[in-house]
């Protein structure tokens, strides 16, 4: 078994003296030691990112540097093309004469179309979308009117560095898998769904700086409680977006790894921390 423990890193902040290591802040990072095994690290992203979050510290630099393959939850070049993008529409378009208003309450339809428009979107231009769908592209518009953007979220960030360098990348699934699971995001009704995603946008302010908060101090433990409360009450969905995962995912890190690849593991932060995390 791995002996895994978390590494303090010895950059300092931006614009702050040099501190020894008992001081220096801690990082979403995380070095497995196992006798006579290449390195396999892992490092906490966050999706969406802020100017803030870098330059990125010193020790995951040098572990990317260092690594023979770095691995991503999935082909993140191929996520962010149009051409994905157009699939995710049609796949999140209702069938003809169907309409997401006649899937959801008056209330909740009417909230939607309030909140939507606040973020650029006319009523008429969400009425043919699926629950998932529409909660995702108004989920993404919140977040950046947030300040926060995708293009620094540090998995996107470390993959087109990765790219760049022609290192070895390995995706842990395939987009294909990744649109699949999010079409299935909504284990509840569409209007109870829509309800919970409403109230995620309206907090969406306060939850990001939080988020970024914790990500900065590398707060493992109020990672945990985090995601611990956004699952509350959903076990299955808890178990099929992280449990799942990252038992795959691990069976696919472990095998690289016992190549005598040296290993840099680049996922959501929310995989790391927790219960059955993939640590």
């Amino acid at each position: 078994m791995h002996d895994v423990q978390p590494i303090i890193t010895h950059s300092p902040p931006r614009d702050t003296p040099a501190t020894d290591a008992a001081t220096s802040p801690r990082q979403l990072f995380w070095r497995p030691q196992k006798k006579d095994t290449a390195p396999l690290s892992f490092f906490g992203a966050l999706h969406f990112g802020t100017p803030e979050m870098y330059p990125l510290p010193l020790i995951v630099e040098e572990a990317f540097r260092d690594c023979d393959v770095a691995a991503f939850e999935t082909d993140l070049g191929t996520i962010a093309s149009p051409a994905f993008h157009a699939l995710m529409a049609k796949t999140g378009t209702l069938p003809e004469g169907q309409s997401l208003a006649d899937q959801l309450s008056a209330e909740t339809w009417q909230g939607l179309c309030r909140r939507a428009q606040s973020l650029g979107y006319h009523h008429s231009s969400i009425s043919r979308f699926r629950s998932w769908y529409c909660a995702s592209l108004l989920t993404s518009s919140a977040l950046q009117l947030s300040g926060m953007a995708s293009q620094l979220g540090v998995d996107s960030y470390l993959f087109a560095r990765a790219k760049a360098q022609d290192k070895i990348i390995l995706c842990l699934e395939q987009p294909d898998e990744q649109l699949q699971l999010l079409s299935s995001i909504n284990s509840v009704s569409d209007d109870e769904f829509m309800q919970n995603t409403l109230a995620e946008i309206d907090n969406m302010p306060a939850f990001t700086q939080h988020m970024l908060q914790i990500w900065l101090r590398g707060d493992a433990k109020g990672l945990a409680a985090l995601i611990c409360s956004g699952f509350e009450g959903n076990n299955a969905l808890q178990k099929r977006m992280l449990q799942s995962r990252n038992r795959n995912w691990f069976q696919q890190l472990h095998a690289a790894n016992r190549d005598g690849k040296a290993i840099l593991s680049v996922v959501g932060a929310g995989h790391l921390v927790g219960d059955n995390s993939l640590l």
